[in-house]
């Protein structure tokens, strides 16, 4: 099975503006996700896709290779399809047999974690399913998960 990942990491952000790149424990937020997706050996290629050439050099020095996108498929109101698409054709594998999404603002996520969803990708595959989505039990109510 060959596997690339794209990491989405637009700069516009209203709330953080710029918090990609933003240290945590010393790093760029974008560097968790690139190490843990390089260091996971599940994909033949991973991708940051960026309307920020800042934010791309960052992502190239990481490992990752850079995919410039239009300012406007990194808008608020942007859709995942539309960037995917056009990472897709940039890229040149728009015909990839397996795409994860592997979003920066998930900095906790490890390689091994990557690993292990591969493994149940592989299971969920032999019963028809074409695509898995990660998900954990939460103890608060969904209305109150971000006060």
């Amino acid at each position: 099975m060959t596997a690339i990942a794209l990491i989405p990491a637009r700069a516009g952000s209203k709330r953080v503006p710029g918090k990609n790149l933003r240290l945590l424990g010393g790093r760029p937020l974008l560097a968790w996700t690139i190490e843990a997706a390089l260091e996971s050996g599940c994909f033949a290629r991973v991708y940051c896709s960026s309307e920020d050439r800042g934010t791309l050099a960052v992502a190239a020095d990481l490992g990752a290779e850079s995919l410039l996108q239009p300012v406007a498929l990194a808008a608020d109101a942007s859709v995942d399809i539309d960037w995917v698409r056009h990472a897709l054709q940039m890229s040149g594998v728009a015909h990839q047999e397996v795409i994860a999404i592997l979003r920066p603002t998930s900095p906790f996520r490890s390689a091994a974690t990557i690993r292990r969803a591969f493994e149940r990708w592989e299971e969920v595959q032999s019963v028809g399913a074409d695509s898995l989505r990660a998900m954990r039990p939460v103890s608060e109510h969904p209305g109150k998960m971000w006060s």
